[in-house]
């Protein structure tokens, strides 16, 4: 329900607008929220309460992008951080905690000696916010930037990404140069290490003043001073701490820094965003791979320095010796699983008999993990040993650590395997590698740390589905799970569809057992034709592996299918490894094409070409759990449709999928694991889950979802899809009925969102800080949240209220990046910025949408782009603007009184003559008044250049203003159009006004 603030909440809140009652707590959100945050907010103020009461407490949420999931989260939980002083004072977390350290393990006492109990501070919790990578934090501070929260806060990410220091920025093994210039604090040798201070006293830090790791390197390279020192500086004192995974996942990090991290992490918020793959990621830290070449640089380095200093030394080189002879003893008597491919492994008491052959025993592992420790720190302050080395005995010892902790408890946990592979080089030629393996089967060995640590963790994602495995995989009890709905009208925006077979009616099945068949390969291949024929912009194709994908882009350019879909759309693959920076140039390449962009052909005498006939743009050939399907902003246009091939199960064969399905069938009862068979089904669809979320990226979005497989006829193959989607999904025994319905949904579809956006009228300023009228707040307690505004579908009817969370930040992003150096819509530094306000659908008065024929009124030349039948319609809405920016250029031209509106004719940039196109890299005009950056367009065809001023071209706007984007505004008066009598009497009516 929707109460007024009373007056007592008044005078605690400076500003009662956009205040929202939620779980007992005033949380400041900048816009009108859907039911979806309020919901999601409500689950993270409850888990956050029953921590503080219980002790502990957890939660899996799930939210689908673009219904604002970052600064939902962000909002509930510094709201809670900041009410807990006054509502826990006498400070609920100051209790004992048994804490888990599994490098301390004495495997021959009665009691761990790893499970300490420890006094955990009666502070203020800290809130961490982890993301895979940096990039994906700095969306997150972004987000940050737009709440009315500001407290202390750290953003800490690696030295690569940070060194002011120019000598020796761009080096090799950076971090072992760093240290060597830092190891006398006293007399450091770097001069950008000495200026640390002038950072953290920066004028634009103050004042919580909020920050990026960028922000951070411009100012260090102002002051020189050293960002890297002094974001851990500033994270003494920080309330919110911004980090990758590994800071908190990977063991090695969490114990470094004077352990600082590990003090830090008691009785903190943890939340890990994008968590999809944390099961995996945990695996991974408790795991190690040593290859041989490894092992013999790390035994000569060790060799050489434990002749000057073997007390330290010698056990570790005793070790390491002791790991290349047992390889070499086991290398010849593998079992073999392919003619370039031989595999053993061994769990349990047979694992520990192995590694008692390299001098490595359970009883005797807490001396030789003591003497590893003083290994690492002498070489950390006197830089025996090289950075590689380093860092492969730190994680040698941490997995270790992991195999022998809670009193051998987990050696069971663990294969200890030996590969030995034939690897080819480019020249045909090769050599075969050994690979020493120690893989944790169950990620809770490492996650137990974590849980024992923290007081709260929240894993959140757009694609969580299933989340039956997180609660058995990673041993801990999530008091709180959410499967939001969208905020998209799902019947309307998202063509969800299952077809079952290609034309002429061939099964499409693209299992294992049938996906080398070439009746499949052929009618997969003319189906993706069809479906690339009838849809606009890009479409994404996700392939369940890499070498499918290889198999049928092979085949079909035997049979010239290859060149019958290029000529629908521009092909993109993505690369497979590949050298750094391969995979963002094809990315590149693909958004350009999306763009209008034509594609460059030939080689030095590269030219441009443009055969398409059917939907135009191109499409994305990628595989689920790549990069494409990771994170990657596929809004609009870019992905129009998800087309997703077959169900991405893991490669049977892989032998950590093997390993790890028979681990979960062995210990299923015993530690309340799923079965080895339902493991495998759910990683498959988490991926197909992830892909699928590529196309829907905000509220004004659209487009159609496909799965082409007939195994999705089957109720049990779709159970773990997403519920937002799973409940739209159409399901086709007939391809040509499916296609019929995929065109008509595309109109329909822009025709409803089109809708949306023109009838949707708000009062936005630039920042996207949205005062919502009139003034309430909604109260919403414990975990049955729901909008005011609210439908039973979970799409909030909006009244009022602001745009999407994300789409504003995303669209902002794309009118930044294609109009670069025009405009900055994210600097803070103009005063007038925070009042200024642009009215929204300003300009739609007396519209008349048709299909037209445009040219210029002086040379009477076609301004429209040709299309197959060498006609120039294009379609068009005849309306009137009071663009400020276009009623001064017509003053200039006609040299009459500055008119208060003009009949303009609007059409889209990609369906008029490319030649009236701004150049790539041209700048435009910023006009505030408009909220949009115009290039002028001149008749290029007339004989005098830039005589006829035709109209202008949108190449960026702010938020309000996104129904502009792309599109050309032509003077009507200026032109020659060929039209219905519709068209002619509205232009007359437009003359007369």
């Amino acid at each position: 329900m929707v109460s007024p603030t009373s007056k007592s909440e008044e005078k605690e809140t400076p500003s009662p607008r956009n205040v929202y009652h939620i779980g007992g707590l005033q949380v400041r959100f900048p816009y009108q929220p859907y039911g979806t945050q309020l919901a999601f907010m409500s689950r993270v103020i409850s888990t956050l309460d029953r921590s503080q009461r219980d002790g502990r407490c957890h939660a899996l949420l799930e939210s689908p992008t673009g219904t604002g999931k970052t600064l939902s989260l962000l909002c509930s939980a510094l709201a809670w951080q900041q009410s807990y002083t006054s509502r826990f004072p006498k400070g609920n977390l100051a209790r004992k905690r048994s804490i888990f350290i599994p490098d301390t393990q004495s495997p021959s006492s009665t009691e761990p000696s790893n499970v300490v109990e420890v006094e955990i501070p009666s502070r203020t919790p800290t809130i961490f916010y982890a993301s895979r990578t940096h990039a994906q934090i700095t969306q997150v501070i972004r987000e940050y930037r737009k709440t009315a929260y500001r407290v202390p806060m750290a953003v800490l990410g690696a030295r690569k990404r940070s060194c002011t220091n120019r000598r020796v920025q761009r080096k090799p093994y950076l971090n072992e140069i760093c240290r060597s210039l830092i190891k006398d604090r006293m007399k450091p040798k770097c001069p950008e290490f000495i200026g640390t201070d002038e950072i953290v006293a920066h004028p634009s830090l103050q004042q919580n003043e909020v920050h990026d790791i960028e922000d951070l390197v411009k100012i260090g390279y102002t002051v020189r001073g050293c960002p890297y020192f002094a974001s851990w500086d500033m994270f003494d004192k920080a309330q919110i701490v911004f980090c990758p995974y590994s800071y908190i996942v990977d063991q090695v990090i969490r114990e470094s820094n004077e352990k600082k991290l590990r003090n830090k992490l008691r009785g903190a918020i943890i939340i890990f965003d994008e968590a999809h793959n944390m099961e995996d990621i945990a695996r991974e830290s408790g795991s190690i791979d040593l290859g041989e070449e490894t092992l013999f640089k790390l035994q000569s380095e060790l060799q050489d320095i434990a002749v000057e200093v073997p007390q330290i030394y010698q056990p570790v080189c005793d070790v390491i010796d002791g790991l290349i002879r047992w390889i070499g003893s086991k290398k010849d008597s593998l079992a073999k699983r392919d003619p370039q491919h031989y595999f053993s492994s061994w769990t349990g008491d047979k694992a520990l008999r192995e590694l008692e052959e390299s001098n490595i025993t359970r009883k005797d592992f807490l001396k030789l993990s003591k003497r590893f420790n003083m290994a690492i720190e002498t070489s950390e302050k006197l830089h025996h040993l090289s950075e590689i080395s380093l860092s492969t005995l730190q994680e040698l010892l941490t997995t270790l650590g992991y195999f022998f902790s809670r009193d051998g408890n987990h050696i069971l946990d663990y294969e200890l395997g030996l590969q030995r592979r034939f690897i080819k080089r480019g020249d045909s030629s090769g050599k075969w590698t050994h690979t020493l393996s120690l893989w944790c089967m169950n990620p809770s060995v490492v996650f137990k740390a974590i849980v024992d640590l923290s007081s709260s963790i929240i894993l959140t994602s757009g694609t969580l589905s299933p989340m039956d495995s997180f609660s058995s995989e990673l041993g801990m009890q999530f008091g709180s799970c959410l499967e939001a709905p969208h905020v998209v009208d799902a019947n309307q925006q998202v063509w969800a569809a299952g077809i079952f077979s290609g034309p002429n009616n061939q099964p499409l099945n693209a299992s294992y057992k049938t996906n080398n068949e070439y009746p499949f390969q052929d009618a997969l291949g003319i189906s993706l034709e069809e479906i690339c024929s009838i849809v606009p912009g890009g479409s994404l194709v996700f392939f369940p592996s890499y070498k499918l994908m290889e198999k049928l882009c092979t085949r079909w350019r035997q049979t010239g299918q290859w060149s019958r879909l290029c000529l629908e759309k521009d092909i993109f693959i993505e690369p497979s490894g590949g050298a750094t920076g391969e995979f963002e140039n094809v990315l590149k390449e693909y958004y350009d094409c999306i763009g209008g962009k034509k594609r460059l052909f030939g080689g030095r005498n590269r030219r441009a070409v443009d055969f398409k006939k059917g939907g135009g743009g191109g499409a994305f050939f990628a595989v689920c759990r790549g990069k494409v399907s990771e994170g990657l902003d596929f809004s609009d246009d870019n992905a129009r449709a998800v087309i997703i091939v077959g169900i991405p199960f893991p490669n049977l064969r892989d032998v950590l999928v093997e390993l790890k399905r028979s681990y979960n069938d062995t210990f299923k009862s015993s530690r309340n694991l799923l079965g080895g068979g339902e493991w495998y089904c759910q990683q498959a669809y988490r991926a197909l889950n992830q892909a699928a979320g590529r196309c829907i990226r905000h509220r004004f979005d659209y487009g159609a979802i496909i799965f082409l497989d007939e195994r999705y006829r089957q109720q049990r193959n779709r159970v773990s899809i997403s519920k937002w989607l799973r409940q739209s999904i159409k399901l086709y025994d007939n391809f040509e009925e499916s296609m019929q319905d995929l065109k008509s949904f595309f109109p329909s579809a822009k025709k409803h969102v089109d809708s949306k956006m023109l009838s949707y009228k708000e009062v936005i300023d630039l920042e996207c800080v949205v005062q919502t009228e009139p003034e309430t707040s909604v109260v919403i307690n414990g975990s049955s949240a729901a909008s005011p505004f609210s439908c039973s579908s979970g799409l909030t009817l909006e009244r009022g209220g602001s745009a999407s969370v994300n789409s504003h930040a995303l669209k902002r992003r794309k009118f930044i990046n294609s109009a670069a150096n025009i405009i900055d819509l994210e600097k803070d530094n103009d005063q007038d910025m925070t009042t200024r306000k642009i009215e929204f659908g300003s300009d739609s008065s007396t519209e008349t949408r048709a299909r037209v024929q445009i040219s210029c009124l002086l040379c009477r030349s076609p301004l429209g782009h040709p299309d197959n039948n060498g006609s120039s319609y294009l379609s068009c809405l005849v309306t009137r603007s009071s663009k400020k920016y276009l009623l001064s250029l017509l003053k200039e031209t006609s040299r009459s009184e500055m008119p208060t509106s003009v009949s303009v004719i609007v059409t889209d940039c990609s369906l008029v003559d490319q030649r009236l196109c701004a150049e790539e890299g041209e700048e435009g005009v910023w006009c505030e008044q408009d909220g949009c950056v115009f290039n002028t367009i001149f008749c290029p065809f007339c004989s005098v250049p830039n005589t006829t001023c035709l109209g202008v071209q949108i190449m960026a706007t702010d938020s309000s203003n996104v129904q502009f984007l792309s599109k050309m505004l032509f003077f009507s008066d200026h032109l020659n159009v060929m039209g219905d009598a519709a068209i002619k009497e509205t232009l007359l009516e437009h003359k007369g006004d």
